[in-house]
């Protein structure tokens, strides 16, 4: 009677095996690092060349973009839109933010195809005004007048301190989780998220310029000295700001 066998892997066949499945979860985690770590630079890049765009425009306009009088917009060119909430009062409330980004594109500050068409009304950002994020949504400028009446960590004014509700801040525009604004955060500035210069703010504006106003705690946790910290683990979507 013929004897049948019946064969395996030998042990130097399935530590062969092993090693190239680590190779392959090793390179499938690292791959997915490196697309965060490109998400958070591009995040970085985006604010910051709004900042060297607004530094830039006042520098050769001696004007505030966002708050120009018809005749200091006439300067730029017949598209650049004049402030629609009081012009020249050297203030920009968040309803002319788009004007803003209009003022800083049209004088070729900014490379933003929708900035360029000038807004009537005044709003929220909207993404058909307004540069966009990775996600679509819309960026937003303030430079608000005074310190609001609730002048609380989270809101666009993103301070506790009172001294400090009336610095111009851009926003990176909704959908970017916790976890990554933390990586950013520490790249930039001191990793706290309620003060320095970059900080969170849980009031977002949507693609259609309505205002969202999620919890807190989607972004940033108390810790037990009632200061705040990014949540990581696990992240929640919300909104980073940096003060210019």
């Amino acid at each position: 009677m013929k004897k049948s066998y019946q064969y395996g892997f030998s042990l130097v066949e399935s530590a062969i095996v092993l090693v190239i499945i680590g190779l392959l979860i090793g390179g499938i985690l690292r791959g997915q690092e490196l697309i965060a770590s490109a998400r958070v630079r591009n995040v970085m890049d985006q604010v910051r060349a709004v900042q060297v765009a607004y530094y830039g425009f006042q520098d050769r306009y001696n004007a505030l973009p966002g708050d120009l009088t018809t005749a200091q917009a006439a300067m730029i060119n017949a598209y650049a839109a004049p402030a629609l909430l009081v012009p020249g009062d050297g203030w920009v409330p968040i309803g002319d933010s788009q004007q803003f980004f209009n003022n800083i594109a049209q004088a070729g500050f900014l490379n933003c195809n929708q900035c360029m068409t000038a807004q009537t009304t005044s709003t929220n950002p909207t993404a058909n005004f307004s540069p966009t994020n990775l996600y679509g949504q819309p960026l937003g400028f303030a430079f608000p007048s005074a310190v609001p009446a609730t002048n609380a960590v989270g809101t666009y004014y993103l301070s506790s301190l009172p001294n400090e509700g009336s610095k111009a801040m851009v926003t990176t525009g909704g959908a970017i989780d916790s976890k990554s604004l933390a990586e950013l955060d520490r790249k930039v500035d001191d990793g706290n998220p309620a003060f320095g210069q970059f900080r969170f703010s849980d009031t977002i504006p949507t693609i259609n310029g309505t205002i969202q106003t999620p919890p807190l705690t989607n972004c940033v946790t108390a810790d037990a000295v009632a200061t705040y910290i990014w949540n990581v683990n696990p992240p929640g979507q919300c909104q980073g700001i940096l003060l210019l």
